[in-house]
């Protein structure tokens, strides 16, 4: 059984992805900051911008038992299927290139990342631009990040497209939500019913947020830390990779962490940064550390190129 969300936000909305670091955020300011929980590029959010999730058991569910059966490069590629089927429906010729974006006649509609938790649970996501594009990200971290600690792309108003610019009218949420849910039918042969949440769901997901999730704890998930006084950053495929780091008598890794807008598993990442604790600081034995954990088939780090751009990243910050 899976769960098929389609959402928004009010107001103006600046979206990190999982590995971002988390901006200092001004006094006074009408744009708020959103952490979403998989990876990749930082994006614009709330009014005009429609949100979806798909919540499976594991990467496979819609095409096979075997959970393994889809590889990492293989996911985005299967579950957007559903949305470009939805825009089908709706005469917009959506197309999904590869990477993280969909596009129109070249022009980008939306962004997809996915997720994958330590019991293999994966969250699918996607942020369509329905009334606004994606040009207006510099505006916003204008606004939420005037100190330029989060990297990202500019995009254009010429790269860049809505659903409302593609209709020559406005859709709302709910018209969104319903080509959606007949896209994804349509795709998978499956039938999505609709289920309001239970005073018990309720209760048991607002619990599990403010445990796990609370706005302070999540947001700042990944901050600067003046005990990591080595930084480095590496342009790659999504973006960049930046490694933040200390080092144990200039020989060994002490602490390490990464920041970017690279997609992978959080519990890859976590394992990443333990193991690499008291690493020598050379090349091979950190390329070792990062070639076990991804040779693992449940693991993964897309947008970076080759998993040896890890170990390429951080001894291009000893060279400084």
């Amino acid at each position: 059984m899976g769960t098929l969300r389609v959402y928004d936000f009010t107001g103006d909305v600046l979206c990190l992805g999982r590995y971002h670091l988390a901006p200092k955020i001004p006094a006074t300011g009408t744009v708020q900051l959103f952490r979403r929980h998989s990876g990749g590029r930082v994006i614009p959010f709330g009014d005009g911008f429609v949100g979806i999730t798909l919540a499976l058991p594991h990467r496979s569910a819609l095409v096979s038992d075997d959970p393994l059966a889809l590889a990492p490069y293989q996911v985005m590629n299967r579950y957007v299927r559903g949305i470009l089927e939805g825009c089908k429906l709706l005469n917009i010729p959506a197309f999904y290139p590869g990477r993280d974006f969909i596009t129109v006649n070249r022009r980008i509609l939306g962004l997809v990342s996915f997720e994958e938790d330590h019991t293999g649970a994966l969250l699918f996501e996607a942020i369509i631009a329905n009334r606004r594009d994606f040009s207006v990200l510099p505006a916003l971290l204008d606004a939420v990040d005037p100190g330029g600690a989060v990297t990202a792309e500019m995009l254009t108003p010429e790269a860049t497209t809505c659903m409302a610019r593609e209709l020559g009218t406005e859709l709302t949420t709910e018209e969104l939500a319903e080509a959606v849910r007949r896209g994804y039918e349509t795709q998978f042969k499956i039938a999505c019913a609709a289920h309001t949440l239970s005073a018990l769901e309720q209760q048991a997901i607002e619990a599990t947020a403010g445990h796990e999730f609370s706005d302070a704890r999540w947001l700042q998930r990944r901050a600067a830390r003046a005990d990591l006084d080595h930084d480095v950053s590496q342009p790659v495929q999504l973006g960049v990779l930046e490694a933040h780091f200390s080092l144990e008598q200039d020989r060994f890794i002490k602490d390490v962490m990464f920041t970017g807008d690279f997609i992978a598993n959080s519990p890859a990442i976590e394992r990443l940064e333990r193991d690499l604790r008291l690493c020598p600081a050379e090349w091979r034995a950190i390329d070792a550390v990062v070639s076990e954990i991804f040779a693992q088939p449940e693991n993964y780090i897309l947008g970076v190129g080759p998993a040896r751009t890890i170990a390429d990243t951080i001894c291009k910050g000893l060279a400084t």
